[in-house]
């Protein structure tokens, strides 16, 4: 396997097709089901330190990005990942193993276990070569409470679970849901999919399930994937799936939540964590869209050595931690498309306003993009040439900017805003 083939830019990366950013190629290592081994997660450690440049991403669907590999050290770095077992067999193959998994499925006593519903996926979309052209985007998930987000975000093809009763949903009308046996969840989801795919080789207008959900309506949907009719559900808000600290229903812990600073962590970090999670037995860790690491417990005192591991590794495990609130793009130097040093500004502003942000999100990009959350936020900060404008419950590409200021005077300005009545 070379690499020439394989760098690129303008993408989804991987890891068999990494690409290209301001600090080096992005190599982005995808879960099995939503869960990565200890010696996994060492590996990945292990390669960081050894060909990135040692930072580590929590990507929003879970997947963690080794940042920094230099092009001439990426075969080194990829026979290393394909050593420890990381690596799919093609690059279709891993393109379109975009599943995200809710982390305490399994875990919380409040939860369905729908976690080996996600492997079966995974292996299906992996065997289906007729899926490999779906869109790199493109994406499955599995909720196990009957909210069909994962960590507030929407997936074009969507699987909850209500008690004992599972539902799809799709992308654009996730209140609209079809009940489905358990055993052809998989095959129902594949049938969306292919349903889909049939529509956008014919028309290239849709790029996602979105796009389709708009045009035809879910009925037509669902009826050209052989299922029958969904239906209206009540909305339903699921408990929120990245919390950190103990983890707990009632009595029962069940393990700790990790949360990690603005998306990242270094390598000796990980070990770090590693260590604690093997000291408490653990011999995976649950990756969360929310910039969470779960680590399962299986009773209370090896919660509490977890969370002891968790702290001293630095990671976030207080439930006030302003960072927990805030959406983070890599910035200025790491992407080439940003005029700011977006984590820079992110700590010095979680350093200077440290009570919470009344349930406030703030998102700080450094372009327009928004490539860390595509929704509105309560304050969106994006920067240009050096400053940001700030947005009132927009999006990065709002056009609507109340104010720009420098990146000095974020704390202030933010704080002030908060405090302001919404107009």
């Amino acid at each position: 396997m070379t690499s020439a083939e394989h760098l690129r830019k303008g993408w989804c990366p991987g890891a068999l097709r990494p690409m290209r950013s301001g600090d080096g190629l992005l190599v982005r290592v995808r879960p099995r089901a939503g869960a990565f081994s200890l010696s996994s997660l060492r590996a990945i450690a292990t390669v960081s330190a050894r060909f990135g440049s040692g930072e580590i991403d929590l990507t929003n669907r879970g997947n963690l990005q080794i940042r920094g590999v230099a092009e001439e050290t990426f075969d080194n770095a990829l026979a290393a990942l394909d050593e420890a077992g990381l690596l799919d067999a093609s690059v279709e193959a891993e393109s379109v193993r975009n599943v995200v998994v809710d982390p305490l499925s399994g875990l919380d006593p409040a939860r369905a276990d729908i976690r080996g519903l996600a492997t079966l996926l995974e292996n299906a979309l992996v065997r289906d070569r007729r899926l490999w052209s779906l869109p790199g985007k493109f994406g499955f998930s599995f909720s196990g409470v009957a909210a069909p987000q994962v960590g507030g975000r929407n997936a074009d093809i969507m699987v909850s679970a209500d008690g004992d009763c599972l539902m799809i949903s799709l992308d654009g009308a996730a209140n609209i849901r079809c009940e489905i046996l358990r055993d052809h969840i998989v095959e129902s989801a594949l049938g969306l999919a292919l349903a889909f795919n049939e529509l956008k080789e014919n028309d290239p207008g849709f790029r996602r399930m979105r796009d389709a959900v708009a045009r035809l309506g879910v009925a037509t949907l669902f009826a050209m994937a052989g299922l029958k009719a969904p239906v209206p559900s009540v909305a339903e808000r699921g408990e929120h799936a990245g919390r950190v600290g103990l983890l707990s229903h009632g009595d029962v812990v069940f393990g700790v939540g990790a949360g990690l600073p603005f998306g990242r962590i270094v390598a000796a970090q990980l070990d770090l964590l590693c260590d604690a999670a093997a000291a408490a037995n653990a011999n995976e860790i649950y990756a969360g869209s929310e910039r969470v690491l779960v680590l399962p417990s299986l009773d209370s005192t090896r919660a509490d050595e977890l969370l002891r591991g968790a702290d001293a590794a630095g990671l976030i495990t207080r439930a006030g931690d302003v960072r927990l609130a805030m959406d983070v793009c890599p910035g200025s130097p790491a992407c080439k498309n940003s005029s700011t040093d977006t984590r820079r500004d992110a700590q010095r502003f979680a350093d200077s306003f440290g009570s919470a942000l009344r349930d406030c999100s703030v998102h700080i990009s450094g372009c327009e993009k928004g490539c860390a959350r595509r929704a509105e936020a309560d304050f969106t900060l994006v920067g240009r040439g050096g400053h940001y404008d700030i947005i009132r419950n927009g999006s990065a590409s709002s056009s609507s900017v109340q104010e720009t200021i420098d990146a000095d005077d974020i704390g202030v300005a933010i704080s002030r805003l908060i405090l302001e009545p919404t107009i």
